[in-house]
Order: C-alpha cells, then structure tokens, then sequence
C-alpha cells in the first residue's frame, strides 16, 4: 500500500481529521494509486488523502478454483488496506471512524463492491463512485475460469486439474503469463471482480435491492461526465463524424456481447432511440454524437444511476444519504472536442486540486483563474461528504483561496439530496446548478424498456429467433465478440492469418462451458458492408427489417384468417336465416 498524506493544523488539536482513501480506476490489468498526489486536497481540505495499490489482471483476480485459490485477491487488497487504516491511521491524526472510500471508472465499481460485502463492515462511512459502478457489464468477470484455462494452455499446464492448473502457472515466468494474448469481448472483463458468495456474496442489483444489511450502512455520492464512451473513437473520427456503417457495426458488436435474447429487436430500438428523425439527412457529427450517448448510457450512466435508485431507497437498517452530481465543466485547451462536452476523466483534475498548482501529477497544466475557482468549489463539496455525509457543510478552509466570489457561489447553493422520485442532481460547471432528472428519457429507455424486450418468452425455444440479422457475419461487428458457439470468440482485426485452438472444455463444476475463449482473427475487413446493415431512413424502414418482418408477417396472416372465419360464420348466419324464411313461407302456403 502507498500512504499520501498531507495535514493542515486543524483548528481543534484534540480533533481526529477525517480520511479519504482513493482507489484507481481506468483497467483490472493496469494502473495505479501512485500517480494520483493527494496532497493538494489535504491541505485544501484539511482532511487526510490515502491513495493504494492492489493486485491486477490474473494476479489479482485469479478466479476461484476448486481446492486450490479462492480469488479476488485484488479486492481483498483493498479490504487489508482498509483494515491496515483502521489499526494505524490514528498515528498521522486521523479518525478510523470517519473514513470515506472514492474511486473513479473501474475503482469506482471496486467501492460499490466494497458496500455490498460482509468483509468491510465498520472500515469505512461514506463512498463516492466517479463514472462506474458494479452494474457495469464490465464490471464484473463472468468468464475468468474459461481465460485462466487458455493461458494454462498456451503455457503448457494440465487444465483438467484445477490445484494442478494453479500450481503449475505459480511457476511459469510473470513475462510468460503475461505475454499470452486473450480474446476477450469488447465491454466485458478477461480478469476482475467475480461472484464467490464471500467477497462478493451474489450479484450486486440482487444484493442492493433485497439485502441491504450492509449497503443501506453507507453514504453514497455518485455522478458522472457527459461522456463517458470518448475512448472508443479515433481523433480522425472526432473531428469528421462516422457513417451508419460504422455506427451499427459498434452498437452491434455493444448489443450482442451485453445481451442474450431478442438481439435484433434491442438493436434496432437502440437506433431508432438514438436518431434525430427530425433531420432527413444524418451528419457523420451527428451519427458520432448518438453512437457516443448510446454507448455511454449503455456503459457507464445507466447503471450507475441504477445504482443511486437503489442506494436510495434503502429504509434498513437506517435511510442513508444519496447524492448525485453530473460534471459538465470543460477544460480549456483541452485535446479533444469542445463539441462533445465533459469526457470520462475530467473530473479528476478538479477534484485532486490540479488547477490550485497549475502542476499536479500526470494531471493538464495551463488551467485558467476560473478553472482554479472550480477546482476549490469541487474540493469544497468532496471533503465537505467526507467529513459530515452531506456535501453542503461545513465550508472548505484554505489559506490561498483565489477568487473568494466563486467560492461564494458554491457555499450558497444548497445540494438537494436525490432520491428516485425527484432525482435532483448538482451540474457543476463554472456556475453549479441544481437540476433534476438527468436525461430522464434516455436512461429511462435503458432501465426500463430493454430490461422489457430482454425477457424471454417460455414458448421461444428456438435460438435463431435471438440473433441479430446476418449474425454470423464478422464484418457487420467492429471489435471481439462473442460467438454463440461455446469456446469462441471472434475479433475482427488488422489483416492476419493467426488462430488458435479452441481451449479444452473442462467437467469441473466451476467451469462455465458456455462461455468463449478462443481467438480467431479474420483477413481483412470489406470497404463496402452488406446491404443489409445499411438501416439508415425512415422509421417505417427500420421496422421491415429481421424480426419485425417476420412478426408483421404472423399478425396479417392471423388477421386474414380471423377474417376469413368471420366471412364463414356470416355466410352461416345468413343460409340459416334463408332456410328459415323459405320455411315459414311454405308454411304459410301449406296452411
């Protein structure tokens, strides 16, 4: 573990200062808490700024196997670190019992795991999670046992043993290990956090929903950027927008490896949701626009909104606080856009107090006066959680304020706090402002609507009914995969000839033979898609395609026959009513 810390004298010399402790995000395969120099919030805050390292990649989060480890050795770092706190930090001046954990992108869904477990109980009061969260698809690794098999593998280790496995990969050279290449599915994770029903006890939605024994113990503040996916394009492509091409190759490869059933129909309501219909003719800027808010809101703000839904309805055991916030300030003579708004990342600068030195760590240098007024307003409302649980009180001291009129502004807007109903938030720009219902329709469309077309329908037995249009086709998809056959995956990349053998499956009741291991990398790449990914234009054009088709076509064929048995049992009634007629008249003329 790496200790930072940096103390002011605190006004009371008998009082414990409180203390934050950082965890590093970005990766499960890399980074690490020494980059970040807490000092300046220290001081600024008057608070004390642990930043740690722990364990990552396989070694970190080696999954359980049977007999032999029990995994998530990464996350078990983080609860030694906090331990180790709770048994020294008195020593620096700082109070165990008012500890606070924040963590940014994958530390952050680290923080909401440590909520959530037994193991932390009485180690900390308070999180922030910044962009992440344990409902990320990321967040969690589904198929560790599957990648562990193919490393052993490709080293040459027994994989049918699982004690043997380890204890053979135990031996093999770091380099070697590390040298193996994966295929792993894009938005998804070879090596993290996975559910052994110890350190993390079940899937995180089930245990914030119906157990909140220990998540319902802790203060949350959460929030987010505006966009949160800005990785995944080229600087080329930021600056000249992409074509539908491109955008459906993305939000097919995003839906297929997110999702299991009814893939064709989440797809195409994933377009029809992110397209303006009110502009005929789609611009490249706009099209990379609504592919970044889809993957975004796919990725990052739904399920960490998800997250705060569930925090704050807690009542057991007591009604914690929930706070939300949404960072909208863009730096000047920043690298990227200024079109886009706020990227994953920029908060953080602002919150470890870059732009109060104007050189901090790996952190943007040049930050401008108002941008050192912000930064003091952002360390304001974070030590300010830490130290009380509520971001309004009480008032950052700082012996070098800059701009005391800025730092006004923050002190007299009140930060409501959110709960699922109202969902007010903090947008915190130059001028911080309380707002409420963070794109209330997008999220909306993702809690609510796609959990809907996910389900699947007893009678739908068939697997082909879930696929997307033209499934098997690698050049429909940008990135890796996953195939629908157990042990593969497919990666379309630069030009190759390379494959590797399907890894062996195993009968061990811990490993998941569903899942994908296998790399297969294609030729090259077409420059002209198939015809029929091209679903650009009207509504109504979108809907005759794949499953609506075939839907539109069972609907008119039961309305023809419900129609032809209406004319049957007309023409009855009427041939009844006929015969009925002619015997009443001869009757009449019998008579």
């Amino acid at each position: 573990m790496d200790l930072k810390i940096k103390i002011k004298s605190p006004r009371n010399a008998k009082s414990k200062i409180p203390v934050m402790v950082f965890i590093h995000g970005e990766s499960y395969d890399w980074n690490s808490g020494n980059p970040y120099d807490g000092s300046v919030i220290a001081s600024a805050g008057n608070i004390i700024v642990i930043t740690i390292n722990f364990r990552l990649g396989i070694f970190g989060f080696l999954p359980a196997v049977e007999g032999s480890s029990r995994g998530n050795y990464g996350i078990m770092d983080q609860v030694a670190a906090l331990h180790w706190i709770q048994e020294n930090i008195a020593e620096f001046g700082g109070d165990p019992k008012n500890v606070t954990i924040f963590g940014h992108g994958h530390g952050a869904a680290c923080v909401n795991l440590l909520m959530l477990t037994p193991l932390t109980r009485g180690l900390f009061q308070r999180a922030i999670m910044q962009s992440g969260s344990a409902l990320s698809p990321w967040a969690i690794a589904r198929n560790s046992l599957v990648y562990t098999r193919q490393i052993a593998k490709n080293l040459k280790c027994p994989t049918e043993d699982s004690a043997v496995l380890v204890e053979c990969l135990r031996q093999r050279p770091v380099q070697d290990i590390l040298a193996v290449p994966l295929s792993v599915p894009d938005h998804l994770t070879a090596f993290g956090p996975t559910i052994d029903g110890v350190v993390v006890p079940g899937e995180p939605a089930d245990v914030m929903e119906k157990n909140t024994e220990f998540f319902g113990q802790y203060d949350l503040m959460f929030g987010m950027t505006r966009i949160e996916s800005y990785n995944q394009f080229s600087s080329q492509e930021d600056k000249n927008g992409i074509d539908t091409l491109r955008r459906d190759r993305l939000l097919r490869t995003l839906v297929r490896n997110l999702f299991t059933y009814h893939l064709q129909e989440i797809f195409l309501t994933v377009v029809n949701e992110y397209t303006d219909w009110s502009k005929p003719d789609q611009h490249p800027i706009i099209i990379l626009d609504s592919t970044t808010d889809a993957m975004s809101d796919a990725l990052v703000i739904a399920p960490l909104v998800r997250t705060g839904n569930f925090h704050s309805r807690v009542r057991y055991p007591r009604k914690p606080k929930t706070y939300q916030y949404v960072f909208t300030h863009q730096t000047e003579g920043a690298e990227y856009s200024q079109r886009m708004g706020t990227v994953h990342g920029e908060d953080l600068p602002y919150i470890f107090g870059a732009p109060l030195v104007n050189s901090l760590s790996h952190f943007p240098k040049n930050f401008t006066k108002a941008e050192s007024s912000l930064s003091e307003s952002v360390i304001l409302f974070w030590t300010n959680f830490a130290k009380t649980g509520d971001p309004n009180e009480p008032q950052l001291e700082t012996e070098n304020s800059s701009n005391e009129k800025s730092k006004g502004k923050a002190e007299k807007l009140w930060w409501p706090e959110y709960n699922d109903t109202h969902q007010k938030y903090i947008s915190i720009g130059s001028k911080p402002r309380v707002r409420d219902h963070y794109h209330a329709h997008r999220l909306s469309f993702w809690l609510n609507l796609i959990p809907t077309l996910h389900r699947a329908a007893a009678s739908e037995t068939t697997t082909n009914h879930h696929l997307l249009e033209d499934h098997d086709n690698p050049y429909t998809y940008d990135g890796i995969v996953r195939n629908r056959n157990p042990g593969e995956n497919i990666a379309l990349t630069t030009p190759s000839t390379t494959s590797s053998t399907p890894s062996t499956t195993s009968k061990d009741s811990g490993i998941n033979t569903s899942a994908y291991a296998t790399l297969i990398i294609l030729e090259e790449r077409p420059t002209v898609a198939p015809k029929s990914m091209n679903i650009s234009g009207s509504l109504a054009m979108i809907f005759q395609q794949g499953a609506y088709s075939t839907a539109l076509t069972v609907t008119i064929g039961i309305g023809c026959s419900l129609l032809i048995l209406n004319i049957i049992i007309f023409a009855g009634v009427y041939l009844n009513r006929e015969r009925t007629v002619q015997h009443h008249i001869d009757y009449k003329e019998r008579s």
